[in-house]
C-alpha cells in the first residue's frame, strides 16, 4: 500500500528531470555569456562605446508619477518620476538561441559604461533605495541598452511674479553629461514614443500644469551649451523640456480679495452715517484701516519676497489707499465745515457791527 505513492513521485521527478536541466542549462549558458562579454581583455567600463569614432546618441524619456511642491519664495520645483536613457554599445552584442533580451539588476550596472547624466538646473535630486536602489538595466541582442531608475528631482526655476497671483510659469529641466563633450555624447529626445509622459491624475495644489513642451519638437537641432568650468571651452549637448504652469486663484480670492473688497465696501459705510456722529465714523475707519492693515501688510511671511511690486501689492495698496481716504475725507470735510461755520460767524459778527454803526450815524 505504501510502495503506489512513492513510485507516483518517483516517476514524477524522472519526468520533470529533462525540464530541470533544461533550465539549468540555460541559467549555465546566461553565466558564460556574461562572463565573455565583461571579460577585462574584452570589454572596458571605463571607455565609451565607439571610442575614437562617432558619438554615443543617448535617447532620453520621462514618466512623470508626481509633481510638486513648487516653491516661489526658493524658486525650485519638484518632481518623482522614472528617468530612462537608451544607447548602442556593440561590445554587448550577443547571439544566444532562444533569448533575445534579458534584464539585470541594479547590482550589474557597476560592470558596464554607463552616461553621467546629471541635471544642470538640478539643486537636491536623490534616487530611491526602497527596499533596494531602484534602476536596473536591460540588454537586447543587438547590443542596445535601457537604463531605467526612479528619482525624485528638485532643480531651480526662475520665477517671473510681477503679475503675482495672475502669473504663469515656466519651469525648465535640462539634461546633459557632465563630463562627456558633444564630439563624445549626444542627447536626444525620442521619435517614436513620446519623450515625456504623465500619470493620470497628477495635479498640483496651487498650479494647473497646462503643458509639457521639448526643445526638438519644433527642430531637430540639438541644443547646446559652452560651459564656464573648464580652461578650454567645449560645447556640451543638453536637451531641454519645459513645464508650463498657470497659478489657480481660488486660494487668494478666498483669502485676499474677497476680505479686502469687503472691507473697503464697509469702509463706505460710513459715508451714510450721520456727520454729527464723530465717534461712529472715527471708530469704523480706524476699525478699517488697521484691518486691511493687518490683512494685507500683515500676512506676508508666505508671500514671495521680491524687490520689485507684484499684482497683489498693487491691490492691497489701492484697497488701502481707499479705506485711508475715507478718513481722510472725514477729517477734510469736518475741517472745511468747521472753518466754513467760524467764517460764517465773523462775517454775521461784522454785518451786525455795520449795522449799528449805520444807526448810531
Amino acid at each position: 500500500m505504501l510502495w503506489g505513492p512513492v513510485l507516483l513521485l518517483l516517476l514524477g521527478a524522472a519526468v520533470g528531470l529533462p525540464g530541470l536541466r533544461d533550465h539549468r542549462q540555460v541559467a549555465r549558458n546566461v553565466t558564460r555569456l556574461l562572463d565573455d562579454l565583461l571579460a577585462t581583455d574584452r570589454y572596458d567600463k571605463r571607455i565609451r562605446p565607439d571610442f575614437g569614432g562617432p558619438p554615443v546618441k543617448i535617447t532620453v524619456n520621462m514618466y512623470i508619477k508626481s509633481i510638486g511642491p513648487v516653491s516661489e519664495t526658493d524658486e525650485w520645483y519638484a518632481m518623482d518620476c522614472y528617468f530612462r536613457q537608451k544607447w548602442f554599445d556593440s561590445r554587448l552584442r550577443f547571439n544566444l538561441t532562444g533569448l533575445d533580451e534579458f534584464s539585470m539588476n541594479w547590482l550589474f550596472l557597476e560592470r558596464v559604461w554607463k552616461p553621467d547624466t546629471f541635471f544642470m538646473n538640478g539643486k537636491k535630486s536623490y534616487l530611491h533605495r526602497i527596499t533596494v536602489p531602484n534602476k536596473f538595466l536591460r540588454i537586447r541582442s543587438d547590443g542596445f541598452l535601457t537604463y531605467s531608475m526612479r528619482l525624485t528631482i528638485k532643480a531651480s526655476c526662475k520665477m517671473h511674479l510681477r503679475k503675482f497671483p495672475l502669473d504663469s510659469q515656466n519651469c525648465p529641466l535640462m539634461i546633459g553629461s557632465y563630463g562627456y563633450s558633444a564630439a563624445d555624447v549626444i542627447y536626444e529626445w525620442p521619435d517614436s514614443l513620446e519623450p515625456v509622459g504623465l500619470e493620470p491624475g497628477v495635479s498640483l495644489a496651487q498650479y494647473d500644469l497646462v503643458n509639457i513642451t521639448t526643445d526638438t519638437e519644433n527642430a531637430r537641432d540639438q541644443l547646446r551649451v559652452r560651459r564656464a568650468d573648464r580652461r578650454i571651452a567645449e560645447d556640451f549637448s543638453v536637451i531641454r523640456v519645459n513645464f508650463h504652469l498657470k497659478r489657480m486663484t481660488g486660494y487668494f480670492m478666498l483669502q485676499v480679495y474677497v476680505p479686502c473688497t469687503l472691507i473697503v465696501s464697509c469702509s463706505w459705510v460710513s459715508f451714510w452715517i450721520d456727520p454729527d456722529a464723530v465717534p461712529a465714523r472715527v471708530s469704523l475707519g480706524v476699525t478699517t484701516v488697521l484691518s486691511m492693515t493687518t490683512m494685507g501688510f500683515g500676512g506676508r511671511a508666505q508671500m514671495p519676497k521680491v524687490s520689485y511690486r507684484m499684482a497683489l501689492d498693487w491691490f492691497v495698496i489701492l484697497c488701502f489707499s481707499f479705506v485711508f481716504a475715507v478718513m481722510v475725507e472725514y477729517a477734510a470735510i469736518n475741517f472745511i465745515d468747521t472753518i466754513t461755520e467760524d467764517l460764517k460767524k465773523i462775517i454775521s459778527e461784522r454785518k451786525k457791527q455795520a449795522q449799528k454803526e449805520k444807526v448810531s450815524i
